[in-house]
């Protein structure tokens, strides 16, 4: 029987990389492809927990077949009490269709021999319109799947597409295809049926899938997560990096007490936890977060994270993008500093130690102040800049730079580049202890290690900053008057640890 299967794997392997090799790259990726290997698909099989009775099994942008076929062949080995099974897969592609039809000959074969009913359609047509219509009535057939598996496409919506307003019909505007699918594909399995998807990350956070959020998890409950140690291992073979999460929900309204977290790459050591719903979601949170505790290190920094008694708001802190969009400022940018200019701070300006001026590369240095680029520019002061986006090699998600206004006596603003968050207070500056004192907590490996249990990507939204939790405005102040303001914040979260009872922060107490 295990050569049998092992058959089944090698040859969907085969007919899904000769559509990896033969894919034109770039129609590959506005269709937003990404094929799922046999090994990858395995882990989302392996999700499901009930394959008895009658399965109806639906495949959305199918690809070439390798999820469902995997999922088929491992309903009919589990020793379930499967009676019978149904795919129906779409897939828009119709090379690729092609292709799904062959890996489902390959699953036909073997229920044929264990002589137990199945039956497969594969749908060249767009899924989400066709899925929209069943879901919002248009069609006479309703929900009747048991199960649900996707790795559905990857590409960014615009604001007025016509999938973004299917979405929007069916529930929430999403800014991204592999969203849309997700929503709409929830709604074609029966209650107590089965959802597994492998997507990027990026939708457990952040302001512009917050709505996606509470409509999946209003109608469907959260399961399980697992997550990856590496960003390239879930398809390396197609050059593609980016946070994968795998999940799993249960059709219905009411949210398990416990989800169960795994962490592991492919063919790897797997490690396991199940954790209170309270600690993925927490209670009360308007925002939705879904946090992915990964070990008990990163539980114990969350729960620390919630027991400090600030937010940015509290303390009257604001936070705002750089105003400079360098493309559309082109004409006033300067690559020296000239008379008649003021610095302008990109990214690379940002350092934990302070902000490096004029930074080393090939971007301008200097904006011209002029009346033409006033609304562009910050009156010079004492700030908080923190990167929008972190580079694969920094050691820290949020980087966070204090722009002292006594490191530029001669400068009366500067320009912010729009890839810079920057902290203020209503657009005037910060006391010179503060901005020391929360560049030091903002760059404690604490935070990181807290950030990165509910960003799964490199971007740090000024939402996200906003909902972190710090400490109160006289503590941070101390930090920032300290001789060595790392360590003082150091030395107060473990007080600070010690006091409210959490253990385990010592395990992620990096300084720096």
């Amino acid at each position: 029987m295990l050569t049998d299967i092992e058959m089944v794997w090698n040859g969907l392997e085969e007919i899904r990389r000769a559509a990896v090799s033969e894919a034109n790259p770039k129609y590959r990726k506005d269709l937003g492809q990404v094929f799922t290997s046999v090994s990858v698909a395995q882990l989302l099989v392996e999700m499901f927990s009930d394959w008895r009775g009658d399965v109806e099994l639906v495949d959305a942008g199918a690809g070439v077949g390798t999820l469902s076929a995997v999922a088929a062949v491992s309903a009919l080995f589990s020793g379930g009490g499967l009676t019978s099974m149904r795919v129906l897969a779409w897939e828009v592609d119709p090379e690729l269709a092609v292709k799904s039809k062959q890996s489902m000959a390959l699953v036909s074969e073997c229920f044929d021999e264990a002589g137990i009913p199945f039956e497969f359609e594969v749908l060249n047509e767009d899924f989400l319109h066709r899925a929209a219509q069943k879901s919002l009535g248009l069609s006479s057939d309703g929900a009747t799947a048991t199960h649900v598996i996707l790795n559905p496409p990857y590409a960014k919506l615009s604001s007025f597409s016509n999938e973004r307003v299917l979405a929007e019909r069916l529930g929430a505007p999403v800014p991204n295809l592999y969203a849309a699918f997700m929503l709409a594909a929830s709604a074609l399995f029966k209650v107590g049926g089965e959802m597994v998807a492998i997507t990027p990350r990026s939708f457990c956070n952040g302001s512009y899938f917050k709505k996606f959020r509470r409509a999946l998890l209003s109608q469907n409950g959260l399961v399980s997560i697992r997550v990856f140690e590496s960003r390239i291992c879930a398809f390396a073979d197609q050059d593609v990096l980016q946070e994968n999460v795998i999940t799993h929900f249960v059709r219905g309204e009411v949210q398990p007490e416990k989800v169960r977290m795994q962490v592991g790459d492919p063919g790897g050591l797997v490690t396991e936890r199940v954790v209170p719903l309270a600690e993925v979601i927490f209670s009360g949170d308007r925002d939705v977060v879904i946090h992915v505790a990964e070990s008990e290190d990163v539980a114990s920094a969350t729960t620390f994270m919630q027991e400090l008694p600030a937010t940015l708001e509290t303390i009257g802190v604001n936070v705002s993008t750089g105003r400079v969009v360098d493309f559309r400022a082109r004409q006033w940018l300067q690559i020296e500093h000239i008379p008649g200019s003021v610095p302008l701070l990109y990214p690379s300006s940002v350092d934990r130690g302070g902000v490096l001026w004029p930074s080393s590369g090939s971007k301008p240095i200097a904006i011209d102040d002029v009346g033409s680029t006033a609304s562009l520019l910050t009156p010079r002061g004492n700030y908080v800049l923190v990167k929008r986006f972190s580079s694969k090699e920094e050691r820290r998600r949020i980087v966070a730079g204090p722009l002292l206004a006594d490191a530029f006596p001669e400068c009366p603003r500067f320009g912010i580049e729009n890839h810079v968050n920057y902290l203020h207070r209503q657009g005037r500056p910060l006391s010179r202890q503060l901005v020391i004192g929360l560049s030091a907590f903002l760059n404690h490996k604490l935070v990181d290690v807290y950030f990165r249990s509910f960003s799964g990507h490199t971007q740090v939204n000024a939402s996200d900053l906003r909902r972190l939790r710090i400490p109160d405005r006289a503590t941070l102040e101390e930090f920032g008057s300290a001789s060595c303001p790392h360590e003082a914040c150091s030395e107060w979260i473990h007080s600070f640890a010690a006091a409210v009872g959490i253990s385990g922060i010592e395990e992620v107490d990096l300084v720096g």
